[in-house]
């Protein structure tokens, strides 16, 4: 109120109004802070709180859905690296089976060759 007749003071002094107008002017100007929505700086404080709230709070989200699917993608290689072994393992021994047939082909081979070289030799 104080600061509604202080207005009502300087209209009618300085602005040289009526005062019925300086009076209404007054109260127009007070209707219009009354409704206006002033930030003010602990409103923006509070505001800028709750932001930097939400921002943790979805960041914490973001970081243990991140960890999980870093859990599962290192769960995942585990098990890649496994079935790759197990493969690697089996193709060793597929490797070390046909070494040991040639081989053996060979030595069948040497001992035939042999054999017909002695026998045309006894014959000769």
């Amino acid at each position: 109120m104080a600061l509604h007749a202080a207005a009502v003071e300087i209209l009618v002094e300085k602005g040289r109004f009526e005062p019925t107008v300086a009076l209404c002017i007054a109260e127009a100007i007070e209707a219009s802070v009354m409704h206006a929505q002033f930030v003010t700086v602990p409103i923006l404080e509070a505001r800028l709180q709750e932001l930097r709230a939400e921002i943790r709070i979805s960041a914490m989200s973001l970081e243990s859905k991140l960890s999980a699917s870093v859990q599962e993608l290192r769960s995942n290689i585990l098990a890649l690296e496994g079935k790759l072994e197990t493969r690697m393992e089996r193709n060793k021994a597929e490797l070390i089976r046909w070494v040991f047939l040639v081989m053996l082909g060979n030595v069948a081979l040497s001992a035939g060759a042999t054999a017909v070289l002695s026998a045309f030799k006894h014959v000769g």
